[in-house]
């Protein structure tokens, strides 16, 4: 994927959405793409015997969603301009969808040939939030476009330095290489990071190996590779953000069989609930 032309943004009303409609406005400003904003709601659900009652209350639901959509946008555009972050307003639509979030959000993607989604997450605070984290994780699993997830208290900046975690696998390489592209808007320095659990020498050599491939071919990205360790893969990626002051941190995430999906779902939603910074879902 060379250019980002669309990005979407579901929205439930929240402070967090709020925050990620903020950073999705800059974005666009770099890709020079437009918005889409989303809000899903749940049908009306009543007695078996009252389906006119329940179809006319979500209807009215709908249309209220619609208004508060019109006034979340004149809220962020607002507020970016009081910062005087925002030099250009991008073309903004917004959708009302009735349905269930996560699977929502994945269908109005791949139906409007999205390219990126922006969504917000909050950490663990209470069941709602819990809630929210799993729909965000059910979205990054599903959907099949780059997810760039923005903590809830995460202000938007230019990005100077790019991370990307890598499990050293043999499409690596590729995956750096498209990082890089889709990141030139901002002209990063890239960090390459493997968390070796096992502190294997064999592991090192790799990071060493994958360095050489791209000096060898990339001799003009900006780029490094870093071997850490940590008892976690969560911990040695929070150390490796600290120590180098990454923007932004980009996992490459494929499909798996349900068992691995099992594993790396709680990885990636561990990362989503916990990063102070944005975290950027790559996906094919």
């Amino acid at each position: 994927m060379d250019t980002i032309n669309k990005i979407l943004v579901p929205t439930d009303f929240s402070d967090t959405a709020l925050n990620a409609f903020r950073y999705a406005l800059m974005l666009a400003g770099k890709f020079e793409a437009d918005i889409e904003l989303l809000h899903v709601i749940y049908p009306e659900y009543e007695a078996l015997d009252l389906p006119v009652m329940a179809a006319q209350a979500t209807k009215e639901r709908a249309a209220a969603a619609g208004e508060a959509i019109k006034e979340f946008v004149e809220i962020g555009l607002t507020q970016m301009h009081a910062t005087g972050q925002l030099s250009g307003v991008p073309k903004i639509n917004s959708d009302v969808e009735i349905g269930t979030p996560a699977s929502l959000i994945a269908d109005v993607a791949r139906r409007d040939e999205v390219e990126l989604i922006v969504m917000g997450t909050r950490g663990e605070h209470n069941a709602l939030d819990r809630f929210w984290g799993s729909v965000t994780t059910a979205v990054v699993e599903h959907t099949d476009c780059h997810v760039w997830v923005v903590p809830e208290h995460a202000s938007y900046h230019d990005i100077n330095v790019a991370g990307f975690a890598t499990n050293l696998g043999d499409a690596d390489p590729y995956h750096i290489w498209e990082y890089g592209k889709l990141l030139a808007p901002f002209h990063p320095v890239l960090r390459c990071a493997h968390v070796n659990l096992d502190s294997s020498v064999e592991k090192t050599l790799d990071i060493a190996g994958l360095s050489t491939f791209f000096d060898n071919h990339a001799p003009a990205l900006q780029i490094s590779f870093h071997s850490l360790e940590g008892a976690t893969v969560t911990d040695g990626l929070e150390d490796f953000i600290q120590s180098f002051e990454i923007d932004v941190l980009a996992m490459y995430v494929p499909k798996h069989s349900w068992w691995d999906r099992l594993f790396r779902r709680s990885e990636t939603k561990n990362m989503a609930l916990h990063s102070k910074i944005p975290l950027l879902m790559l996906k094919h």
